[in-house]
């Protein structure tokens, strides 16, 4: 794809789906018992989320994304824990909206997939009924000896601060995940200690896009991690802390995750924000530059 330069923006040359309800019934129907898990520890795990059929059919989806860097231009293509340079091998790159990407260059559909109505529906036992798709991307961990941990953060340190979200993050395994290639962990509970605690970019870097929770030793006295076998699926609140290790496997870890929202409400004063304000990234640099401004979630 060319790159698309101001004043047209770059999402308006994608076709954008007119609904995003699921087009598929789902399979899974969350208990009482984990719906209370979930609201008391700020994280569920689901071992089977989608058969292995599915699972094979997105993973060749997203070798061919990442192979081709779709949306490098746009900045939805870059890598989160360096300063995502062309000279330099990415060791976290990710995607952000494959289902965007994915619809133009592969026909991949992501609305008519199982994995996102079992999605949906579990998050809206989470959230309630009036819970809506906000976004997606796609998180590669490669085999490496270079391979880095994502530190300790919370989403919604991310996102806009004039805001406050109820969110659910979904976190799909493409292979089985263990703690050796960066299975998800998380602090149980840490979405109640209050509002958005305060991050830095990784290493104090203004240049790479990774948050990192201040002193995470505070808050890490306790964590679960959440390996799962191939088509298995974490699911967390936007204020939960968590965290992957490098991958030290000699495989690629792949993941496909997605965000889901109800009532998000404004704030009556903006939080905390310096650790936004201050980027300089490339990646923002490419997305300003090609015009693209729709953000996840």
């Amino acid at each position: 794809m060319e790159s698309v330069k101001n004043p047209h923006q770059a999402q308006d040359h994608f076709v954008l789906p007119e609904s995003n309800q699921p087009l598929k019934e789902p399979t899974i129907k969350l208990t009482s018992e984990q719906v209370d898990f979930f609201r008391t520890n700020g994280f569920l795990s689901i071992d089977h989320l989608i058969d292995e059929n599915e699972v094979t059919y997105i993973r060749d989806q997203y070798d061919k994304w990442f192979a081709a860097k779709l949306g490098r231009e746009h900045g939805n293509f870059f890598d989160l824990l360096s300063e995502d340079t062309d000279d330099r091998e990415a060791v976290a790159p990710q995607l952000l909206w494959p289902s965007i990407y994915g619809k133009t260059m592969t026909g991949f559909d992501l609305y008519s997939t199982q994995m996102y109505a079992n999605a949906y529906e579990i998050c809206k036992s989470l959230l309630g009924e009036a819970t809506e798709f906000k976004g997606d991307h796609a998180i590669l961990k490669p085999p490496s000896a270079n391979s880095l941990p994502t530190p300790w953060h919370q989403d919604e340190a991310y996102w806009d601060p004039t805001l406050s979200y109820e969110s659910v993050g979904v976190w799909v395994a493409l292979q089985p995940v263990s703690v050796e290639n960066g299975c998800m962990q998380f602090i149980p509970g840490s979405h109640r200690a209050g509002d958005v605690l305060p991050h830095h970019t990784q290493n104090n870097n203004p240049r790479i896009h990774g948050l990192e929770v201040d002193t995470p030793s505070e808050y890490t006295k306790e964590i679960v991690a959440c390996p799962l076998p191939s088509g298995g699926a974490t699911f967390h609140h936007c204020r939960t802390l968590h965290y992957t290790g490098a991958n030290a496997s000699a495989e690629p870890r792949r993941a496909y995750t997605l965000q889901f929202q109800c009532n998000t409400t404004k704030r009556e004063q903006p939080r905390l924000n310096t650790w936004n304000e201050t980027k300089t990234t490339d990646r923002e640099r490419r997305a300003k530059e090609s015009g693209w401004n729709l953000r996840a979630p």
